[in-house]
């Protein structure tokens, strides 16, 4: 079976997490009569010496891509398309990943105009694939609401962290890296690009409050900036939080470390990345209790309503502050995150593909 996948995206900080650890770990998988031809750059797909590339540049949510997709030319038997943006003419099996339905389910993620289009491509792209994996029952459900006959077609196959998130107990790479972005002793860390959705500003907020009542702690933030977001990036500034922007994974590992908690305070999430990070890193994470969190925290107490800055500041203090408290919320991090493993995704997407080809 000849295996199409689109990696154009793999450099995307969520899609981009899915794709290169999905096919690393499905080309250590793959049956002998099973090969992949993966369609990016070139350059950024280098570490799969594996598979056949081939060189498709043209850029994401653009027409050509939808109208004139050069997939069908190469042969394969099987398409994969990890997100919603498939050809909209199918010419062979199609499977297609959908992370979440944000564009659809947060009013002010994208102009009015864009979000119609989503919607349709989305709606096209569910009729057209034969198999739809989603990344949590929550995204399931989801699409369900939008497309009802979609739900025989779809499988919840979750993600994991990258096997590079584990805990460091080399002190001199900790103290060089706490050197290097000028990280303060102690920390709260925010993991994600900022958008309103991810609800920072509530973060500020209950943060804002705690430094009032004389938490020693600083907030710092990671993750990409958007110009449409600048006043986000403003209220960081103002809470005198320290914002590192986009950073290697190799850099990001560490900061997990030296951190002191992880909040994910986010009102929708299509299964939450930093979470399952955070917690390979033996560090406490509490998230806001709405999407597909509850899925990945599963203990209640280690969640907290999104809209409640009071309540999100609370938690926050208590982890910080309560010893039994910190170490539970460790213990089940340390527990959620051997859960979830790529080896098992990998092993149950090449079956859906098996069974999609049988």
């Amino acid at each position: 079976m000849k295996i199409g996948f689109d990696s154009r995206l793999i450099n995307h900080p969520g899609i981009g997490r899915y794709i290169k650890n999905l096919l690393d770990f499905m080309l250590r998988g793959q049956g002998k009569e099973e090969n992949f031809t993966l369609f990016g750059r070139p350059e950024d797909l280098t570490g799969f010496p594996a598979a056949k590339i081939v060189n498709y540049q043209q850029p994401i949510y653009r027409y050509k891509e939808i109208f004139f997709a050069p997939f069908a030319k190469y042969g394969v038997d099987l398409l994969h398309v990890p997100h919603f943006n498939a050809p909209l003419k199918k010419r062979m099996p199609l499977v297609i990943t959908i992370h979440d339905l944000i564009y659809l389910k947060i009013s002010g993620s994208a102009p009015a105009y864009k979000r119609f289009a989503a919607k349709r491509i989305i709606l096209k792209a569910i009729k057209n694939a034969d198999k739809i994996i989603t990344v949590s029952q929550n995204t399931k459900n989801d699409l369900i609401d939008l497309y009802p006959k979609a739900g025989d077609k779809i499988s919840v196959i979750y993600e994991a962290a990258d096997p590079i998130f584990k805990k460091i107990t080399d002190q001199q790479a900790l103290e060089a890296t706490k050197i290097l972005f000028g990280l303060p002793e102690k920390y709260i860390l925010f993991v994600g690009s900022l958008k309103k959705h991810k609800n920072i500003e509530g973060l500020i907020h209950a943060y804002s409050q705690l430094k009032k009542k004389g938490l020693e702690h600083h907030l710092v933030v990671v993750g990409r900036f958007h110009r449409q977001e600048k006043q986000i990036l403003e209220k960081i500034k103002a809470c005198r939080a320290l914002y590192l922007g986009e950073v290697s994974d190799n850099e990001l590992v560490k900061i997990y470390n030296l951190a002191d908690l992880l909040v994910l305070p986010s009102f929708y999430e299509g299964f939450g990345f930093p979470v399952l990070e955070a917690m390979a890193c033996q560090i406490p994470v509490i998230a806001s209790n709405v999407s597909s969190l509850p899925e990945i925290i599963g203990e209640p107490k280690f969640l907290f309503d999104p809209k409640n800055n009071q309540e999100l500041a609370q938690k926050i203090n208590l982890v910080l502050t309560d010893s039994s408290i910190r170490n539970e919320c460790i213990k089940n991090g340390q527990k959620i995150s051997a859960e979830f493993n790529w080896e098992n995704a990998a092993k149950e997407t090449l079956n859906l593909y098996r069974e999609l080809k049988s």
